[in-house]
């Protein structure tokens, strides 16, 4: 299946829930892993939402390697990854139930895709301050529509990825951090308490998404679905925790398991 493969190809590509400890034994470059970045991202002064929209070129390794450049999701930066808050969605957290545009020319069969859009939105989405899978995946489709036009065309001509990411920054995207290896460019974006995202410079954040920070929440004595538990250093923590399995690279108790050796979660 598409995306059993993918399991183990993504290799590093863990999330915000996902322990750095007990990893499977994958090959993949250190250029792949989003957490290995020198830097988490500040979004800034008075800024409730910021993170990145990841982009595919099509020309990485195995299933990174499409026909045509994709999305491959849009991520708040929350926890490990930097200073954004996590919002839930303001209308309902239910799961997408149809494949939307930017999602269907990845090269899957649609019920495959369809699983992918569902993993994107409950570990990503479900933060991004949205109304609901509709608006987060219209907003990412929207988003993500110009860049990889221009994506396109820069591999219609034959140019490397230094070059597509010039092509990007050339044309007012701010370009976030780029992996070559699995051949993907991330570009920063924020959001104010509306939930609307903006393409936009780090810089820019405090200008063009100023908002009002929400404070944080209080952690759970329990682990839940979509929200951290107690705090924790080491899996021992989290052992007598209602619902909770291990202690993530958060810091914090999750009901997330690890995948099976051999495989890794999907970013």
């Amino acid at each position: 299946m598409f995306y059993y493969g993918l399991l183990s190809l993504l290799g590093l590509a863990f999330g915000p829930d996902e322990s750095a400890n007990s990893l499977p034994a994958v090959a993949v470059s250190p250029a792949a892993v989003r957490e290995a970045r020198d830097s988490m991202m500040s979004c800034g002064a008075g800024v409730p939402l910021c993170g990145v929209l990841t982009l595919e070129t099509g020309e990485g390794p195995g299933l990174y390697g499409h026909p045509t450049p994709s999305v491959h999701g849009l991520w708040p930066s929350v926890g490990s990854y930097g200073t954004s808050a996590c919002i839930r969605p303001t209308r309902t957290s239910a799961d997408p139930a149809r494949l939307y545009p930017c999602y269907a020319v990845r090269g899957g069969e649609a019920s495959q895709e369809l699983w992918f859009e569902k993993h994107e939105w409950g570990k990503h989405g479900t933060c991004a301050g949205v109304a609901n899978a509709t608006d987060f995946f219209g907003q990412v489709c929207a988003l993500s529509a110009r860049p990889l036009s221009l994506l396109s065309a820069a591999r219609d001509a034959k140019k490397p990825l230094s070059d597509m990411s010039a092509a990007l920054t050339a044309a007012g995207f701010a370009v976030f951090s780029t992996d070559e290896h699995n051949s993907q460019i991330e570009l920063s974006a924020c959001a104010s308490n509306d939930g609307h995202w903006r393409l936009a410079a780090v810089s820019s954040f405090p200008t063009v998404c100023k908002g009002s920070v929400p404070p944080t929440p209080k952690p759970s004595s329990v682990c839940l679905k979509g929200r951290h538990g107690p705090p924790c250093k080491g899996d021992a923590d989290c052992a007598a925790v209602t619902g909770c399995v291990r202690c993530a690279r958060s810091g914090f108790c999750t009901d997330v398991k690890l995948p099976p050796r051999g495989e890794a979660a999907v970013a």
